[in-house]
């Protein structure tokens, strides 16, 4: 069971980094792999969800041109974004709780299994 669902905390994990820096999707990415300990966001889920965000107004953007050619899609968060954010964090806050709980008590099991 090597693998968790990132779907849960993606939103979340991508209104994180955005609330520190405006940036644009590659180097989002590039950040999320550098960053999280378990990465699971790939260059589509990424975008996708940038794109649920965008219609539900939690992130906006704007278009930067990076040279004749090529223009790149800035992203940045709203007030709505920063709310989203911030029912993220209580929602994980609860979680962690429950789930810091779970460690312990199976540490103790193994602990008391070995002797």
């Amino acid at each position: 069971m090597s693998k968790f669902r990132q779907a849960m905390h993606t939103p979340a994990i991508i209104l994180l980094f955005l609330a520190r820096q405006v940036t644009y999707g590659g180097d989002l990415l590039t950040r999320l792999e550098e960053e999280l300990p378990h990465n699971l966001i790939d260059s589509p889920s990424l975008y996708r969800t940038l794109k649920k965000l965008e219609e539900q107004g939690a992130v906006k953007y704007r278009w930067y041109k990076q040279t004749e050619r090529r223009s790149v899609k800035y992203y940045k968060l709203t007030d709505m974004g920063y709310e989203k954010l911030a029912q993220f964090y209580e929602d994980i806050q609860l979680r962690y709780d429950n789930l810091a709980l779970f460690i312990q008590q199976y540490e103790s099991l193994k602990e008391n299994k070995d002797d």
